[in-house]
């Protein structure tokens, strides 16, 4: 029986060895509480480090995105035929295009959207895209795009959100379940003892994260290989949600992200707009470069939504807290 495994049967405690191999004092080190250089700080005070938005490739297109202007609507027509005869463009895909039916939002197994979903269910949904030589070009073309909505009944604050009133955003209703309660302890016994009982209700507001590099995405195929330029957080995260969403095995995509211009609880996750440039690089052999627009950062990368807390705390005169 090993060591560790007589330790393990004995339930005892193994005792840290005093200075194994020799190697000096435990309360020596050359790294830990001293001031180190970053390792790429050069880079980065010098310019010379290459940011996926800095990015340019060879042959390479630009995208621009079509978003609903409406809060809530559904699309019932597309005609994009005056995009796909403008000057410069490659490509244009819309929900109506095959192979879009990407699944998006999911949940316990079932999608309840895709990429470009005609049930539009916020401000600056992704409608289309177009892909062409130039990012003024992309721009204008997706303007181009004559898009028929049916705009539907919405609310813009948390309290009627959660009301009974709400517009259904999906199939299953709005995906509010009943809230989960969780005590330790008894909490009504505590309640019972305190000598003074507060209850506050706090509200936070919505907010946005602005990074100085917006969200954007490079893509670019060389055959059934698919190499991303991402800003974000996570690279492995990327990897592991855009390659089924492609049709792609892992090892078949790589997403480099060298450095990021910031995220602030943004950027964790694959945006549309990866998606998107990666089918239109596909669809023109050509990379594809798509970075959002600042005003479209603040519409559709996520935020901190706004909070509604309401917090009773118990207490004996002495300060002791009972209950909270």
């Amino acid at each position: 029986m090993k060591d560790g495994e007589a330790y393990h049967a004995s339930g005892a405690v193994p005792e840290t060895p005093d200075n194994p191999g020799g190697a000096g004092e435990w309360t020596t080190t050359t790294v830990v509480g001293t001031r180190q250089p970053r390792v790429d700080a050069y880079e980065r005070v010098s310019g010379s480090a290459v940011f996926p938005h800095d990015v340019v490739l060879p042959d390479m297109l630009y995208g621009a995105i079509l978003r609903c202007p409406h809060a809530h609507a559904r699309v019932l027509s597309i005609d994009s035929s005056k995009a796909e005869d403008m000057p410069g463009v490659r490509a244009v895909i819309t929900g109506r295009t095959p192979g879009m039916d990407i699944p998006w939002y999911q949940r316990d197994g079932h999608a309840y959207s895709t990429l470009f979903d005609p049930h539009c269910r916020h401000e600056g949904e992704e409608v289309a895209a177009v892909a062409a030589d130039s990012p003024l070009q992309a721009a204008d073309a997706a303007r181009m795009i004559v898009v028929e909505y049916e705009p539907l009944s919405f609310v813009v604050d948390d309290d009627a959100a959660l009301g009974p009133d709400a517009p259904a955003l999906h199939d299953g209703g709005n995906l509010v379940g009943e809230p989960t309660v969780r005590e330790r302890g008894d909490i009504a016994a505590g309640f019972a003892e305190a000598d003074v009982v507060v209850e506050r209700t706090y509200r936070t507001p919505c907010e946005i994260h602005a990074p100085l590099e917006p969200h954007g995405s490079v893509a670019r195929w060389e055959g059934n290989r698919l190499t991303v330029w991402d800003s974000t957080q996570g690279v492995y995260g990327v990897q592991e949600d855009l390659a089924p969403m492609l049709g792609l095995p892992i090892a078949n995509l790589r997403v480099i992200g060298h450095y990021v211009g910031g995220g602030f609880g943004a950027k964790l996750e694959v945006g549309k707009y990866t998606v998107i440039a990666a089918l239109l690089a596909r669809m023109t052999a050509r990379p594809v470069k798509i970075f959002l627009p600042r005003e479209d950062c603040f519409r559709v990368t996520g935020n901190r939504p706004a909070n509604t807390m309401t917090v009773r705390i118990g207490a004996k005169r002495d300060g002791t807290l009972t209950a909270i």
